[in-house]
């Protein structure tokens, strides 16, 4: 990286010092109005500061528990797993510790084990545990956003703020289930660096994802792959849209695969690609069932074209590092629709696309006939957006969008 342009990264927009005074006042009166007048300038350093810090609260007041058992989400299972790492003995731990770096099957990542572990040693509250998920999630994710952000095509315009909101799809309400969303934000920034700042010492957090997720390894074969061939565009260009078209036979390509996988990746791959598995996956619900389903294609879709108008218009992407990145997307999202049809892989995967697909239309095609695919995210994400306004809604209460940090502190902290 060049001076002028590292320069350019650091840089923050200029700030008046009434402007840092209202966010900080309105932060103290109610994290969520800090929150709401930080988006007026995304581009400051006190906005990275209050998205930070709403993020600690929104952790802290975190309460899925009262969401009943007929809507049951992840967060309530690791709220009732509290008085198991409470009575959990230290030798115990760490012979489950000792087992996950042997690869054993009841083991596949550490991250939540060991957060939960710790802070069961001094306290009960589920509320801390959460407020650490969150310290560690909104910490990657704005350090990833920040790449963004600092784009020279970045503003507070309609399509910058729909790119935003592609960018940071993996939101704060994802500590619900942290280990993966968390893994992901990791691994994105993982990307950026490496990719785009060819930063090769970020390697060895990727080769540390696997702690917070165990289907990371997934993750790690797919980035060393990328790294060694990804100059290969051509070809990765053939082999994208031949996996968007066939993807529906991967299924039975990992089924036949996994003998030759070692015996934890084999048995990882396994759980999620058994008949069983997928057919439990694939039970009609309730409500919205068949909605959902039709918004989710519609998302799969929308994202494999906004990477085909990218490779439409490669010329435009003339920076080295946009090149290195684009390179790499086109590896991602190959292997992503070859393992769409294992919901726990490919539905969840491909999010990890969404910010590189955000950053490189910002920096390429941004300004361009191509941004009217940009005005049509609010459409196309319609169930996605109604979805986490209904789960954010369901996880707090009422009184948290207008109370002080301080009420917030000694309601869920001290008095819990």
């Amino acid at each position: 990286m060049n001076i002028s342009a590292k320069m350019r990264y650091l840089v923050w927009l200029p700030e008046t010092k009434i402007d840092v005074q209202i966010k900080v006042l309105l932060f103290l009166i109610s994290p969520f109005c800090g929150f709401l007048y930080a988006l007026k300038r995304i581009k400051t350093k006190s906005s990275f500061v209050i998205f930070f810090m709403f993020a600690l609260c929104f952790g802290m007041a975190f309460s899925p528990d009262k969401r009943g058992a007929e809507a049951y989400i992840d967060g309530q299972y690791y709220v009732e797993e509290m008085p198991v790492f409470a009575s959990m003995s230290n030798e115990y731990f760490y012979n489950e510790f000792q087992k996950f770096l042997a690869f054993d099957d009841e083991n596949k990542d550490y991250y939540y084990n060991t957060v939960a572990f710790y802070v069961s040693r001094f306290t009960d509250n589920y509320h801390v545990m959460f407020m650490l998920f969150a310290v560690v999630f909104a910490f990657f994710q704005l350090k990833t956003f920040r790449f963004f952000t600092a784009e020279e095509n970045f503003n507070n315009s309609l399509i910058c703020i729909l790119l935003a909101f592609l960018f940071t799809y993996n939101q704060i309400f994802n500590i619900n289930g942290m280990r993966f969303w968390t893994a992901a934000w990791i691994g994105v920034y993982c990307i950026f660096q490496i990719f785009f700042n060819n930063n090769k010492k970020y390697f060895l957090l990727v080769f540390c994802t696997p702690f917070f997720h165990g289907s990371f390894w997934v993750y790690i074969a797919v980035i060393v792959l990328a790294y060694l061939v990804r100059k290969y565009e051509k070809a990765w260009i053939v082999l994208f849209f031949i996996s968007f078209i066939f993807s529906s036979f991967a299924i039975e390509l990992i089924q036949n695969t996994i003998d030759y996988l070692p015996p934890f990746l084999a048995r990882l791959v396994g759980s999620y690609t058994s008949y069983e598995a997928i057919l439990s996956r694939q039970q009609e619900g309730t409500g919205f069932w068949m909605v959902g389903k039709i918004f989710n294609i519609a998302v799969k879709v929308y994202i494999n074209l906004l990477v085909c108008l990218l490779i439409k218009n490669n010329t435009a992407i003339k920076n080295i590092k946009n090149k290195s990145l684009y390179h790499f997307l086109l590896v991602w999202m190959t292997f992503v629709n070859f393992v769409m049809p294992v919901p726990s892989l490919g539905n969840r995967f491909i999010i990890l696309a969404y910010p590189i697909i955000a950053y490189l239309w910002l920096g390429n095609l941004n300004g361009t006939k191509y941004r009217y695919w940009i005005y049509a995210i609010p459409l196309v994400f319609f169930m996605g957006i109604y979805s986490l306004l209904e789960l954010y809604i369901s996880v707090l209460d009422f009184s948290f969008y207008f109370s002080s940090p301080l009420i917030l502190i000694i309601r869920y902290l001290l008095l819990v």
